[in-house]
């Protein structure tokens, strides 16, 4: 199974409110990835994240609607192969993780690996691992260290290490 985390216009285009150069080396491996999912039938989840309420106070709803979008490269490949589930914040939400458990368990009781993609390392990554290690307990967790990344590298190392420690696999 693949986890998709975040990839999102905020982050991987240029026009996003949290672009960086560094989603560049990234961007077309990620592709590479989801397309070989959907070549070998794997299963894809994938985030999207949505602003809470304050951001419209900060900035416009039309600017704030574009982060949100998914990358349309990334889009394109999503939309027919991958399951959504929209979190706020960092984590997928209880409900949503529950939704998870209960399409994915019987997948993850017999192929018991799940890798993780996407953005930001120190962030969404660690926090939406952590709910899908704790619905699928007995899963082989894996975070590809070439399809992550974080907008502070040194965050970002810190991160894999941390996920060392928590019986992750780092390719």
């Amino acid at each position: 199974m693949l986890v998709a985390i975040d990839l999102q216009n905020d982050t991987f285009d240029a026009s996003g409110s949290s672009y960086g150069e560094w989603t560049e080396k990234i961007k077309n491996d990620i592709t590479a990835r989801i397309q070989k999912a959907i070549d070998d039938n794997e299963s894809i989840i994938y985030t999207k994240n949505l602003y809470p309420e304050f951001e419209h106070d900060r900035r416009s709803t039309e600017s704030i609607r574009f982060d949100e979008t998914i990358y349309p490269e990334f889009f394109a490949l999503l939309e027919n192969y991958g399951d959504e589930y929209v979190k706020t914040f960092y984590g997928i939400p209880p409900e949503e993780a529950k939704k998870i458990q209960e399409e994915y368990q019987e997948e993850v009781e017999t192929n018991q690996t799940i890798e993780f993609i996407g953005v930001e390392t120190n962030i969404c990554i660690l926090a939406n691992l952590m709910v899908i290690q704790n619905i699928f307990p007995q899963a082989d967790i894996t975070v590809n260290k070439d399809l992550v990344g974080s907008s502070n590298e040194d965050l970002h190392d810190k991160t894999l290490e941390v996920l060392k420690n928590m019986n992750v696999i780092i390719k």
